[in-house]
């Protein structure tokens, strides 16, 4: 998740004020998809919700105005910038139902920045756990859904928009430099230790876990002519850009051809961007862990 000299609580993406905007217009975007996804999954009022890699808090924020005062919701985050600012947003909001914690979600999964167990973890106290885009950076992921089984009461919910087929990134009919990001992209998440396909194997894991498979949905991400889909994904090569070439997997001369191919599909009507594609997963916990 992290590389070279990069702090060790900084993800692969980064976590500069340049990333945290990209991820507020990337929540943005895709808001409609989750509330969406949290409404199937029975989500309402004083419900007692996991927020699983948090991340700044956005999901989280939504999540406690659903739960309401009567609810709650823990976030946990990694990352000491995403919790501060996570904290900072609950403290503005006035959610008290909000509690972020920092734990490491790759590592043991059930200790805070103090050392400390977070509160409710493993108690079966949860009614619905949420994660996106979190396992797909996770080298190990028993740590994960052990946290998610032994946290989730008998008839809880995971629910879970992680990538099922990033290789459908694209830029079309111009696409040879953007389909050089996307080989560079997933060398570095795989390097990095992670899946971006992550979504390929969960539903099997958490079926040999004694969890019911209740919904597998595609969603699908098409952007044209500088609409704001189009919009997200070039924001993400020039910002994404940058890291990959002091990773080493890019280079200042693909990312001049990549800016090139991006201001000639803005004049072409004809031109359009696919993005990796996302698989909705719902799975409830049985009876026994």
């Amino acid at each position: 998740m992290t590389s070279g000299d990069t702090p060790a609580d900084t993800y692969i993406l980064g976590t500069e004020p340049e990333e945290q905007e990209r991820l507020r217009l990337q929540h943005e975007l895709w808001r409609p998809a989750a509330i969406a996804a949290w409404e199937r999954a029975g989500l309402g009022p004083g419900q007692r919700v996991l927020d699983l890699g948090a991340g700044p808090g956005f999901c989280a924020l939504d999540l406690a105005r659903i739960v309401g005062p009567g609810g709650r919701v823990l976030a946990l985050e990694r990352s000491g910038a995403y919790v501060a600012a996570a904290r900072a947003a609950a403290a503005q909001s006035g959610f008290h139902q909000l509690e972020v914690q920092a734990v490491d979600l790759g590592g043991a999964a059930t200790t805070d920045d103090r050392g400390h167990r977070a509160p409710g973890l493993g108690t079966g106290g949860f009614d619905l756990a949420w994660c996106r885009w979190l396992a797909m950076f996770l080298p190990r992921l028993e740590p994960l859904l052990e946290l998610v089984t032994t946290s989730l009461r008998p008839g809880g919910v995971l629910v879970a928009h992680e990538y099922v087929h990033w290789n459908t990134f694209g830029l079309h009919p111009d696409g040879a430099a953007i389909a050089r990001f996307r080989d560079a992209a997933i060398a570095s998440f795989r390097g990095a230790g992670g899946n971006p396909d992550v979504n390929r194997r969960l539903p099997s894991l958490l079926a040999a876990r004694g969890f019911g498979i209740e919904e597998l949905l595609p969603l699908p991400v098409v952007g044209r002519g500088g609409d704001p889909w189009a919009r997200w994904l070039e924001r993400f090569v020039t910002l994404y850009g940058q890291e990959l070439i002091r990773q080493g997997h890019w280079s200042a001369e693909e990312s001049a051809a990549a800016a090139a191919a991006m201001a000639r599909a803005r004049l072409d009507p004809g031109a359009y961007w696919v993005g990796p594609t996302v698989l909705a997963l719902r799975a409830r916990r049985g009876q026994h862990p």
